[in-house]
């Protein structure tokens, strides 16, 4: 059986408050996203935008029960320092809500990576270790509450915390894995797609070194310091985290539609054609312009299927034009 827990202050009741306050300050963000979101996006669907506001309301929860048990320890029993070795009603709840929002986050982020890769092997490989972390979750609220303090827990149930945050480094990590291969896959020798792509690259690599790391630090910390609340920390900070690298990509949509545009012209290669070819059968043959721009078509009709939307992106001033297809703009825009 584990030793009894050590009460110290500074690693106790000290460390929870400054989560609290990291807590505080990450959903300042979050509502900014938020209201970030809801004005830059107005296009996304009724069930994206309620998905949204759902998680808002589920942060706020968060927040709200966080600040109860810090309110518990600090307030409530300022002189009861033994309240220190017992968990709270609100913690019980407040490990449930903060998965809840980590698996509707971790289910957006695989639905939007299915949706354009058309692969159903990142559905398989994020979703159900989501649900099996969730469950986990519960375990640990009703564990917590049906044990009389955490030195039972740690004798009994550590196995369920090692489990539940170990799965959710690896859904971190299985995110990014993915989101990597479907674009790198994308890559279309475009400079300026290509750009992109590896600015989403790394985007998504340190997502998930920040989130994975966090998840793991509460695994470690557990490991070495069972009796202080430094794991409880990286648990609450945990679920901000992943709700804000989810707004994030939303909200940079917008920039890199501008950073991919440039100077963008949408045609459809039959029209550009056929005014080419009557341009040029009207007009004198001799117009150098006419016969460059009809040539132009006519490579570019040669790639790209006759009803296929391209974009013509460049400089008309400076004759550099590059020929680039809606499929793999709308990825770097949507994914």
């Amino acid at each position: 059986m584990l030793p009894p827990i050590q009460l110290h202050l500074d690693s106790t009741l000290g460390v929870i408050v400054i989560a609290e306050i990291m807590v505080a300050m990450l959903f300042g963000i979050t509502s900014v996203q938020i209201y970030v979101y809801f004005h830059r996006n107005p296009r996304d669907s009724k069930f994206m935008k309620r998905t949204i506001f759902f998680l808002w309301i589920l942060d706020g929860l968060h927040l709200a029960f966080t600040s109860h048990s810090v309110y518990h320890y600090a307030v409530t029993n300022f002189m009861n320092p033994l309240a220190l070795t017992q968990c709270p009603w609100s913690f019980a709840i407040d490990v449930v809500f903060g998965d809840l929002s980590e698996v509707i986050v971790t289910a957006l982020f695989a639905y939007r990576i299915w949706k354009f890769s058309g692969k159903l092997w990142p559905l398989m490989l994020i979703v159900p270790p989501a649900i099996i972390s969730f469950a986990g979750a519960i375990a640990i609220g009703v564990f917590a509450r049906k044990v009389p303090d955490f030195v039972e827990f740690n004798d009994k149930y550590a196995w369920v915390w090692y489990a539940v945050f170990s799965v959710q480094a690896f859904i971190d990590c299985a995110i990014a894995v993915a989101l990597c291969t479907m674009l790198i896959k994308r890559r279309t020798g475009f400079k300026r797609t290509d750009s992109l792509i590896r600015i989403l690259v790394v985007y998504s690599i340190n997502t998930c070194a920040l989130t994975s790391s966090v998840a793991i630090g509460s695994v470690i910390t557990y490991a070495v310091m069972p009796h202080n609340f430094v794991f409880i920390a990286f648990a609450m900070v945990l679920p901000k985290l992943m709700l804000n690298a989810l707004l994030a990509l939303l909200n940079s949509r917008d920039k890199m539609r501008n950073m991919h545009a440039g100077q963008a012209i949408s045609v459809h290669l039959s029209k550009l054609a056929s005014r080419l070819a009557r341009s040029a059968g009207s007009e004198s043959s001799e117009n150098p312009l006419d016969r460059r721009e009809l040539r132009r078509s006519h490579v570019a009709d040669q790639v790209l299927s006759k009803d296929q939307e391209i974009h013509v992106l460049g400089h008309p001033h400076d004759g550099s034009f590059d020929v680039e297809s809606q499929a793999s703009r709308s990825v770097i825009v949507e994914s």
